[in-house]
């Protein structure tokens, strides 16, 4: 439920394979990513994750890779900072609760079954929440890789 998926996208290429690496190399670098390998036809780039809902989407991407030959750019992007991200919004608010449920029976206060009621909106909520962070991500990785399709040298 909680694992890092892969995301694979493909766009026809337009434009010149060197830029297309210079955008992605661009908006990588600039996100803190750090380029592990990179050859005429390959980048292949590690996220330094992501820890806030707040932060852009393309930080829910933990492994970039990029190929580009000559009909078209191919991304492999692994979404584990996605999987991370999930994982806490499903799992911290009910835990919480059944930890502060816990600590009133350790000091012999009996809970109120109502502290229950406070996570059944949650068990809703969190996966819709969850899908969206998955949304956003995929997006950004679909606008990167058509972004490097169509990349051209200035002159």
């Amino acid at each position: 439920m909680f694992g890092a998926r892969t995301h694979r996208v493909s766009a026809p290429l337009e434009g010149d394979p060197d830029a297309a690496f210079d955008v992605a190399r661009t908006a990588l670098l600039a996100l803190g990513f750090e380029i592990l390998r990179e050859s005429e036809d390959a980048l292949h780039a590690r996220g330094p994750g992501k820890q806030s809902n707040q932060q852009p989407p393309l930080l829910g991407v933990s492994e970039f890779h990029a190929a580009v030959g000559r009909r078209a750019v191919e991304v492999a992007a692994t979404l584990g900072g996605v999987a991370r991200m999930k994982a806490f919004v499903c799992l911290f608010p009910p835990g919480l609760l059944a930890l502060l449920a816990l600590t009133f029976l350790a000091v012999g206060m009996q809970p109120s079954w109502s502290l229950a009621l406070f996570a059944l909106p949650w068990l809703a909520f969190s996966p819709w929440i969850a899908s969206g962070l998955e949304r956003r991500t995929t997006e950004a990785v679909d606008r990167l890789t058509r972004g490097m399709a169509r990349a051209r040298r200035r002159r």
